[in-house]
């Protein structure tokens, strides 16, 4: 009776710390799987900060470049209006056609027709001005996107 006693007891022993070391098993496969999801999300948190801190650093570039693309299309606009009114003038280099003199006299001074653009050359002038200072604006954001974000990851 003592050794059916002695068995029992021992059996209930040997399950318990056989219950108790799988159940400390799960809890430390568990505690790892919470680690590994905690370690993910603080990457994912950094990840997050980087990309708020590069969106940040973009609307610099993008306001400094907007407000410089801004400035070049008001003065153009300006210049476009000082030519129309006539308070500056286009210079190029151009040469002037002489006409050919009605009579066998010499040309004279008065024969010579002055160098000027007719106004669809004047406005395309000024819209490739215009495109030039939009273009040159893309290059240096680019160039600054690429010199000021994506290198210093």
């Amino acid at each position: 009776m003592f050794n059916r006693l002695f068995f029992i007891l021992f059996s209930l022993i040997l399950l318990v710390s056989l219950t108790a070391i799988y159940y400390h098993a799960e809890s430390a496969k568990k505690d790892n799987a919470i680690k590994a999801l905690l370690h993910e999300r603080d990457n994912a948190w950094m990840a997050m900060e980087g990309m708020k801190k590069q969106h940040q650093q973009l609307a610099v570039l993008d306001s400094q470049h907007t407000q410089e693309l801004d400035d070049a299309n008001r003065q153009i606009a300006a210049l476009e209006r000082a030519v129309h009114t006539g308070q500056r003038r286009l210079q190029l280099a151009a040469t002037c056609p002489k006409t050919v003199p009605h009579t066998a006299a010499s040309a004279r001074l008065d024969d010579v027709a002055g160098a000027r653009l007719d106004d669809t050359a004047v406005h395309a002038y000024f819209r490739l001005r215009n495109d030039i200072e939009i273009v040159t604006q893309q290059i240096k954001g680019l160039q600054d996107y690429i010199t000021q974000i994506c290198l210093v990851q």
